[in-house]
């Protein structure tokens, strides 16, 4: 470290991976080690790494949100580029809100990122149709997220209701 400015430190850390993971060549013993290197002073070493891991969260809503579209403005006006990239958070946030809100706990897709919901449920082909001036929605017997898809409209439905007036 004689190369960095005075005060730098490394700190490494170790944890067990988590169930799914897949090991890579430096993973030891079960285990994925990290490291981040920082001349911050004042600082203690569990303090820097909860900031350096409220970073990965932050580096993976970036992600999300070009997943959304902002990868990629799709105008040469600034005022269209704009309005795309309103649109596109809010997209991301009627998600999130839909994964926090519209789904019980320990659902699947509640870890679903952007583009999981995109493929799986979003191009879920579908037909609404009016039948004694009510709106229903038919999806395929065969839809792979048909259930999700009916759960999901019926927790908005109870959403949507009015809140009842106390008396």
């Amino acid at each position: 470290m004689t190369d960095y400015p005075p005060g730098t430190n490394i700190y490494l850390r170790a944890e067990p991976l988590h169930p799914g993971a897949q090991p890579t060549l430096l993973d030891l013993g079960g285990h994925r080690i990290t490291a981040f290197l920082t001349n911050s002073p004042r600082w203690h070493g569990p303090f820097l790494d909860a900031r350096h891991r409220a970073r990965g969260r932050c580096e993976s809503r970036i992600k999300t949100l070009k997943n959304t579209g902002l990868g990629k403005l799709p105008f040469f006006d600034f005022a269209a580029n704009q309005a795309w990239a309103n649109i596109a958070v809010l997209a991301s946030n009627l998600v999130s809100w839909l994964q926090l809100t519209a789904l019980p706990d320990g659902h699947h897709a509640k870890n679903w990122d952007i583009k999981a919901w995109r493929y799986r449920l979003f191009a879920t082909a579908g037909k609404i149709i009016t039948r004694a001036r009510r709106k229903h929605l038919l999806l395929p017997e065969k839809a792979p997220e048909r259930a999700l898809i009916a759960l999901v409209l019926d927790a908005v439905t109870h959403l949507r209701a009015p809140l009842p007036v106390p008396t």
